[in-house]
């Protein structure tokens, strides 16, 4: 009930988009999403904006997880003020944190 996948590239609206509605389509059925950042350099307004209405959209009773933030995404996501939701979004330093907190 985990589906742990790693995202690579820079996450520009295009391309953001496009991964966004990939992963919903592989969601349902999970309990637990991990999303590994480690090789995301780049997350700009546009993929902003379609992380948050993916995480918006997600199932009840699932819960993403982001792990290895590179800085720029990070600060992306803070200066737009994105914070943990509990049982819906979470973020890790890294994978097997992500998987512990099970």
């Amino acid at each position: 009930d985990v589906l742990a996948l790693r995202v690579t590239g820079p996450l520009f609206f295009a391309a953001a988009e496009g991964l966004f509605i990939q992963l919903a389509q592989q969601v349902p059925g999970h309990r637990v999403v991990i999303l590994q950042w480690d090789a995301v350099p780049v997350l700009d307004a546009g993929g902003l904006d379609a992380f948050q209405r993916f995480v918006e959209k997600m199932p009840e009773g699932c819960e993403l997880r982001v792990t290895n933030l590179e800085f720029q995404p990070l600060r992306t996501l803070a200066r737009a003020g994105v914070k943990p939701i509990p049982g819906r979004l979470a973020f890790f330093p890294d994978v097997q944190a992500a998987l512990a907190a099970n």
